[in-house]
């Protein structure tokens, strides 16, 4: 009987140890918050600093941005969780027309960093519309594919030429473009037609200024400038019209042909006073701006424009 009831306390104590025991293993602490890693960072491969970016480009002509220029921005990428990039999903380019109104967007080839620590791109071609637009304009947003935090700031540029705030890049004098306002570029074309005519994209209008035809006193002419797409020097179907930002009417050459019994006349370039529009008429030699006895008549017409 002794015996017995020993075994019995033996069995209980044993029980009691594995209920201690199976309690302590079982327990555990309150959980954290979310594991969080760090920002991405962008930063101007020029002079590292951070929330910037860098500016190059090819252009038509050296200080000058023209249409069909390209632009490209630059930056590199940091995120040191290892969290790959998606910043590009953010940029927008855009510019400011010229004339005013809403900023139009510009679309773009992007070209993320591959890794923390490469570089990522995004390139544009300056379209016909930004002809005259005082300033070139993009954001973009320090952005990952995964992670938490997965965006950090926001880069605002109200104008690529500057290399620092309020407005700037950030990435120093040598990561910038040249000044606006943007210039005709080599791929617009301008010419000189009848007004009668009513010159458009592949109406076959005679232009003056490709052909030996005289323009005459007394008619009116209009200037036209488009997207000369094949470099014909014709304006072809589907060659889309360009409203430059300045013209100027101008007579060239001698009047060698028209001077008679008056001194020949040379002029070179001459603005005429007030034709600064698309449209001129021809005047009758009284109220010609050339200076000449004969007006206008022997002259060249020509039309520089931006």
């Amino acid at each position: 009987m002794t015996m017995n009831f020993r075994v019995k306390q033996m069995v209980l104590a044993l029980a009691l140890a594995g209920m201690t025991s199976g309690s302590v293993w079982a327990a555990s602490t309150p959980t954290t918050s979310s594991v969080q890693g760090r920002v991405p960072v962008l930063s101007a491969p020029s002079n590292n600093a951070t929330q910037a970016v860098d500016f190059s480009g090819t252009y038509a002509t050296p200080g000058q941005l023209s249409t069909g220029d390209t632009v490209v921005m630059t930056y590199d990428y940091t995120d040191l969780d290892g969290d790959v990039d998606n910043s590009l999903t953010t940029v927008n380019w855009s510019y400011a027309p010229f004339g005013g109104g809403g900023d139009v967007p510009i679309a773009a080839t992007n070209a993320p960093a591959a890794s923390s620590g490469g570089q990522g791109t995004s390139t544009i071609t300056l379209p016909i519309g930004a002809l005259g637009a005082t300033a070139i304009k993009v954001t973009v947003q320090e952005f990952s594919a995964t992670g938490d935090p997965i965006s950090g700031s926001t880069i605002t540029v109200t104008d690529t030429s500057l290399s620092t705030g309020p407005g700037g890049g950030g990435g120093g004098g040598t990561g910038v473009t040249p000044p606006g306002p943007v210039v005709v570029g080599g791929n617009i074309a301008g010419g000189i037609f009848l007004a009668s005519a009513s010159p458009a994209a592949g109406s076959g209008a005679v232009d003056y200024a490709r052909v030996g035809t005289h323009p005459l006193v007394g008619q009116t002419y209009v200037f036209r400038a488009w997207n000369d797409a094949n470099n014909s020097g014709i304006w072809d179907a589907g060659e889309a019209q360009v409203v430059p930002v300045s013209i100027q009417w101008k007579l060239d050459g001698s009047n060698a042909t028209a001077n008679g019994t008056s001194a020949v006349a040379t002029l070179n370039n001459h603005s005429i006073a007030g034709a600064t529009s698309d449209t001129y008429t021809i005047p009758v030699n009284s109220t010609s701006n050339s200076g000449a006895i004969p007006g206008d008549q022997g002259f060249s017409l020509k039309v520089d424009f931006n």
